[in-house]
């Protein structure tokens, strides 16, 4: 499974915000999270993924927000702690938890697509996994639970 990491890019405005994400998003397969209104003019845009794909979008997005606006911040967490990437989740579960829940019918696509693009055994790459529909993506991840209890 790739190692879980999380970017953060912090500007002043939505604009630059908006840019920053529609560039990480366009550069790397990550999975944007909802952007959080600071205060002050401040905006965070958050995004999740494997390591490498985190860096690049990271990157792309940065220079983005720099051409649109002023750019406060910016990070990458790698590997995060239980607890950290708890915060980063929409509904407060990590990743490893929504995997194991018995009910995959009760999970997002969004989060689906999240948990296929950890499993490097998944036989469904890159951009089919953003085709695929709900259906599909839950035959896989039952699949690949099958295949490691065996």
């Amino acid at each position: 499974m790739a190692q879980e990491s999380i970017g953060l890019i912090e500007t002043r405005g939505l604009v630059g915000a908006v840019g920053a994400a529609d560039a990480a998003v366009k550069a790397g397969h990550i999975n944007l999270l909802p952007f959080e209104l600071i205060g002050g003019g401040l905006v965070s845009v958050k995004f999740s993924g494997d390591v490498a794909a985190v860096n690049v979008a990271l990157q792309a997005g940065v220079e983005a927000a720099q051409a649109i606006s002023k750019l406060v911040s910016h990070n990458v967490i790698a590997a995060p702690d239980l607890a950290i990437s708890q915060l980063f989740s929409p509904d407060g579960t990590t990743f490893e938890e929504n995997e194991k829940s018995e009910n995959l019918h009760d999970l997002s696509v969004t989060q689906l697509r999240q948990l296929i693009r950890q499993r490097s055994d998944s036989k469904i790459k890159g951009r089919d996994v953003s085709r695929a529909n709900k259906q599909k993506l839950i035959e896989e991840l039952q699949r690949l639970n099958i295949e490691s209890k065996e």
